[in-house]
């Protein structure tokens, strides 16, 4: 593959767009690109990504006509993963010879994230990509990334999700009828509420916390003191304005394009948990195209992938300064010590109850 960074003008000209539509708008019509029902797909942002350089690969590819979905669950358009998953489809497009054509989908426009992993198996989405607690249903140990204080920084989590554990994971996914692209980022999480500063894990007793749809993710934030519920991404937003929770912990990209600073007015720097995002295919679809089109695919979602870790580091280093600009208070220095004694204890949720939890631990430690 001939590699040239995905230009510049793509991540400016989605910024542009995507600011724009504003992090809760979205489409609820529920489609299918594999029964051609299709709701409409994200224009804006393809129409960047066409204007964009893209790059070019060494692959011949062959095969039937498709439309195939890229669905990014409840996330929207204007974040790092739509930056990523226009990157994807772009590739898809330019080096298909015609024979693929990639329609992107944010924001629950086919659906919830959870629903999105059904679509999957079904074959009703074709690519889907959200945090991997999404997927803990059909396989538990793609959790294992998330166990809080795991990783020291973003260069051993990157390369973790990239490694001899991510493969093992891949394979294990195959049996229940998905196709493993690639691990994308979320982020260190970070936590924000409505109560109180939080410096010390004594700080959380008795506050309502939304936590992922994972056992490890509850019990972390229960052992912390905090009382937890499970909420949508997108239904998050009015959780919180309306009181339903006091508070909920997201990368500070997502804090801020989700607006969650508008009614969460502290913000701990915790670094808790690392969030990966899965980029899953369907096996039905995946089985449908040609061996140089699933080739393609593979390719193009390491495209994404990196497009999204650039994007990433991008807007995470603007997000802390827009929280102190808008009067959030920030508890950058916490007890991170306090909190990392209480949530080992929930490590073995994951390492005694799943088949190769421990193992899947072994190599990243590695």
């Amino acid at each position: 593959m001939k590699r040239k960074l995905v230009a510049l003008s793509l991540v400016m000209a989605l910024a542009a767009t995507t600011a724009a539509c504003g992090a809760g708008a979205s489409n609820n019509t529920p489609a299918s690109s594999s029964n051609n029902e299709t709701a409409a797909p994200a224009e804006d942002g393809a129409d960047a990504a066409a204007d964009a350089e893209v790059e070019s690969s060494d692959l011949e590819v062959t095969g039937d006509s498709r439309t195939l979905s890229l669905f990014a669950g409840s996330i929207p358009e204007n974040t790092p993963t739509g930056v990523g998953l226009e990157a994807m489809a772009a590739y898809i497009n330019a080096n298909s010879n015609g024979t693929l054509e990639a329609q992107t989908f944010y924001d629950t426009a086919l659906g919830d994230a959870t629903s999105m992993v059904q679509g999957l198996q079904q074959g009703t989405v074709d690519i889907g990509v959200s945090g991997t607690a999404y997927f803990t249903g059909l396989i538990p140990e793609v959790g294992i990334f998330e166990l809080p204080f795991l990783f020291e920084d973003l260069e051993s989590a990157r390369t973790a999700t990239s490694g001899p554990a991510a493969d093992t994971i891949n394979e294990m996914f195959e049996g229940v009828g998905l196709i493993g692209l690639s691990f994308w980022e979320n982020g260190f999480r970070e936590l924000s509420n409505n109560v109180r500063p939080v410096t010390t894990p004594a700080d959380m007793e008795g506050i309502k916390m939304r936590t992922l749809p994972a056992d490890v993710q509850r019990a972390t934030w229960e052992a912390f003191g905090a009382m937890t519920a499970q909420i949508d991404a997108s239904e998050l937003y009015t959780a919180l304005q309306q009181g339903t929770v006091n508070a909920q912990d997201n990368p500070l990209h997502e804090i801020v394009s989700r607006k969650f600073y508008e009614v969460q007015p502290y913000v701990t720097l915790t670094d808790a948990t690392y969030t990966p995002f899965y980029m899953a295919m369907s096996k039905i679809t995946w089985d449908a195209l040609s061996e140089s089109q699933q080739a393609l695919v593979k390719e193009a979602a390491a495209v994404g992938r990196q497009a999204q870790l650039d994007a990433t580091d991008a807007a995470q280093a603007e997000a802390l300064q827009t929280l102190l600009d808008n009067g959030v208070e920030v508890v950058e220095d916490p007890d991170k010590e306090a909190f990392k004694e209480k949530a080992m204890t929930t490590w073995n949720l994951l390492t005694d109850n799943t088949e190769k939890g421990a193992e899947l631990l072994e190599m990243i430690q590695k």
